[in-house]
């Protein structure tokens, strides 16, 4: 007989026992990261999970995403207006124009956004997969099959097949059973092209991204700045990766903001995740609130960049923030000098942020602890 299966230990899940963080919000439980708020340099933060929703107060709990990297980046710059309700989109879609939107200068600035630049590459490779097996296939195998069907009906109404116009006819319908049988071996999947449409409705600049790619915009979810009312986004079931926007340049750049990888997810929730109905798996600060800034590159495989963290450092000095929380680090040759480093010193000991590292995962050896980690005096590193 069967052992039963063990309760999964929830209490293991954050060592907050052992830090003495369950102790203290016991003893202090107002004292939970409210009125706080933390930027997670990182991968981009999901603000469809579980866990940051709310903070323990009731406040929102992701109250701005940035991709700080350039990889979500769309040049909207070309404006077209609509005739009877319509445009003419980069792709050379007709889009469909919702009757619901209201836009008074009449001005549509468009764009277009590759899913192959949005997506890491676990994604590409799991999306090429799904469309090969679900769509691909099934077509290429109907192909093959009648092919192959043509060609054995030619051999029965043709046996000896002597005529010359016979024979070439025989070539064709060969050629064409030897392509369909190879061409799995040149398939690349290039994705999709999803229109981008930026307006003014009058009062803020509003954005959608056709992810049906049906020109029907009526589909799609016309959304503000992610930190306006914190709207996002899916591109398909398929893929269920959330999306949301910003708009710069009045109008003409549109930034996509999606995530590189799940590492920043799964670091927010360390950090301050919520969860109402089982409090055991809360972070360590539940009512804090978190800033999502994107410093891996999706078209890097989620490295960062030095542009990318300038951008974050300039983020966190032009608006409020309390703590930083940066997962990233690696060797470094020249130590505690440089652009981003002077932009860190600046935050710290000027603007009075909190920035925390993380050690490094290299050792025990010269650079067990990276940089800026373990060689930035302005930052305090975590093993």
């Amino acid at each position: 007989m069967a052992s039963p299966v063990e309760p999964f230990l929830e209490d293991g899940i954050l060592p907050k026992k052992e830090t003495g963080a369950a102790s203290f919000l016991t003893k202090y439980p107002n004292y939970d990261g409210r009125g706080v708020v933390i930027a997670i340099l990182d991968t981009g933060v999901d603000p469809s999970v579980d866990g940051l929703q709310i903070t323990s107060d009731g406040k929102p709990k992701v109250i701005d995403l940035v991709d700080c990297t350039g990889s979500g980046d769309v040049d909207t710059s070309t404006v077209v207006k609509a005739e009877n309700g319509e445009i003419k989109g980069l792709t050379g879609r007709t889009l469909k124009i919702p009757s619901s939107w209201t836009v008074p200068n009449g001005n549509f600035h468009i764009g277009v956004k590759y899913s192959q630049e949005l997506y890491p590459k676990a994604l590409r490779d799991r999306v090429s997969k799904d469309w090969t097996e679900r769509i691909w296939a099934p077509k290429q195998r109907a192909a093959e099959t009648g092919a192959m069907r043509n060609l054995e009906e030619f051999d029965k109404e043709h046996p000896s097949c002597t005529a010359l116009d016979d024979k070439l006819k025989r070539e064709e319908l060969q050629a064409r059973v030897d392509v369909l049988n190879n061409i799995d071996k040149k398939l690349k999947y290039e994705g999709s092209a999803f229109d981008c449409v930026v307006f003014h409705d009058g009062e803020r600049w509003r954005a959608c991204m056709d992810t049906t790619e049906s020109g029907d915009l009526e589909k799609v979810k016309a959304m503000a700045p992610f930190k306006d009312f914190h709207e996002y986004s899916t591109i398909s079931e398929i893929d269920m990766m959330t999306y949301s926007f910003n708009i710069y340049d009045n109008g003409n750049k549109l930034e996509v903001v999606t995530n590189a990888g799940s590492h920043g997810t799964h670091v927010a929730c360390i950090a301050a995740g919520n969860f109402p109905d089982n409090p055991k798996v809360n972070g360590v600060a539940p009512g804090a609130q978190v800033v999502g800034l994107k410093i891996g590159d999706t078209r890097l495989g989620s490295m960062e960049t030095g542009t990318a963290l300038v951008r974050a450092m300039k983020y966190v000095m032009d608006n409020h923030i309390d703590l930083i929380n940066y997962s990233y680090g690696e060797a470094a040759h020249v130590c505690n000098q440089g652009r981003v480093i002077n932009m860190i010193n600046e935050a710290v000991f000027e603007k009075g942020v909190i920035f925390v590292c993380s050690a490094g995962n290299n050792g025990p050896a010269l650079f067990t602890v990276g940089t800026p980690g373990g060689t930035t005096t302005a930052v305090i590193a975590n093993a």
